[in-house]
């Protein structure tokens, strides 16, 4: 009896490696071959290897960057909340936070560089400075930020390593650690909100449903949103693959929070149509309103329906979906902006080039099995924290 019981259990537990180990080689091929036709965009130009026109400048590795950048402010949003706030119950959902913070902001840098018409003068910024351009901002915001995570990441490093002076780097790590939270917040608020401000240059070019002047605080509001969902399934997650219980307390106060900030942005959306006088357009601007209401049903209404309706918050899967469905939100809000809700000449199509899928999907499936890899060999939860409760 006890050996077949501890052959059921062995079977059991080979069940979830078999399943990572899966996970890992599907994410390796797409990045293998993400990889590949990243090079041959590099080499043959955007002609060549995308379907991008002068009409249409704008594609998927635009829209995926400005949507990861949403999603990686669970990053700044979970610092702000632990160090900034003192809302200590959450520790435990920082690190993997910051850690696919990291991982969104990284893949943004190498979906940029294929973007760019040329990629070999992707550090001009640094040393031509035009501070009339919200882009100018954006870029050092960007870079500035994507140094400060690499900070906030260190620890979970250093202390997998026994070594004494990564003892030392250590306490310098943890003493220097509030003054960077608050420095990574600020900037990752600018850039957040800049983001916005690049589209008040096309009043003609945006369609009037998600053109707004208000548009910088949407989209910090909405980041707010976006990074509070992606904590709280990284929370999740993370604790599902270290097999490590996650408390229920964090997961639903952070998708509590995300129902709070959603209900918000919801409030802002329709007052600024209302206010504008563009609300009529929700019904009759064609496929404009199509795209709108799948962005505000399906990412926002619902989820906060899941949230705040009792018989549906007491779901088990309530904490999953809904914050799924938000960050499906955010990406057709950015997508949306970026591309279908754009206002184009006649008989101009933009159909993405295989390769622009290809190379996407290669960059997003590196973020997320960097992020798994982070979670496995890094010290991804901390667990001398009592000073703090």
């Amino acid at each position: 009896m006890a050996t077949n019981l501890h052959v059921e259990q062995s079977s059991s537990s080979a069940v979830p490696l078999l399943n990572r180990r899966m996970a890992l080689a599907l994410l390796g091929l797409m990045v293998l071959v993400g990889g590949l036709a990243g090079i041959i965009r590099l080499f043959a130009g955007l002609g060549r290897t995308t379907a991008l026109v002068d009409a249409y400048p704008w594609g998927i590795w635009i829209g995926f960057d400005f949507t990861l950048i949403a999603f990686a402010g669970a990053g700044f949003t979970m610092a702000g909340l632990a160090h900034v706030l003192h809302q200590h119950k959450y520790h435990d959902a920082v690190r993997p936070a910051i850690l696919a913070g990291l991982a969104g902001y990284v893949a943004v840098l190498l979906l940029l560089v294929l973007d760019l018409g040329r990629p070999d003068r992707f550090y001009h910024f640094i040393f031509f400075w035009n501070f009339h351009s919200p882009l100018f901002e954006i870029s050092w915001c960007v870079l500035l930020y994507t140094t400060v995570l690499l900070l906030e990441v260190s620890p979970c490093l250093l202390e997998r390593i026994n070594r004494p002076l990564s003892e030392k780097l250590l306490r310098v790590a943890t003493m220097i650690m509030p003054v960077v939270a608050v420095v990574g917040v600020t900037l990752s608020s600018l850039h957040q909100s800049t983001l916005g401000t690049l589209y008040l240059n096309m009043p003609h070019r945006l369609h009037a449903l998600w053109y707004s002047p208000a548009l910088p605080v949407l989209f910090f509001v909405s980041s707010i949103m976006a990074g509070l969902s992606l904590a709280t399934l990284a929370y999740g997650g993370a604790s599902y693959v270290l097999r490590r219980p996650a408390k229920r307390a964090i997961i639903d106060g952070l998708a509590r929070l995300a129902g709070w900030v959603a209900l918000l942005y919801l409030v802002l959306k329709l007052g600024d149509l209302l206010i504008s006088g563009e609300l009529a357009l929700i019904w009759s601007a064609g496929a404009y309103s199509a795209w709108w209401w799948l962005e505000m049903s399906l990412g926002l209404i619902l989820p906060l329906a899941l949230l705040f309706i009792p018989a549906l918050r007491r779901r088990p899967w309530t904490p999953v979906i809904a914050p799924l469905l938000l960050l499906f939100g955010v990406m057709m809000n950015r997508f949306n902006a970026t591309m279908f809700g754009q206002l184009l000449p006649a008989n101009v199509n933009y159909s993405p080039h295989i390769l622009e899928w290809l190379s996407t999907l290669g960059i997003i499936g590196a973020a997320v099995m960097a992020w798994l890899l982070g979670v496995r060999f890094l010290a991804i939860f901390e667990e001398k924290k009592a000073a703090h409760k």
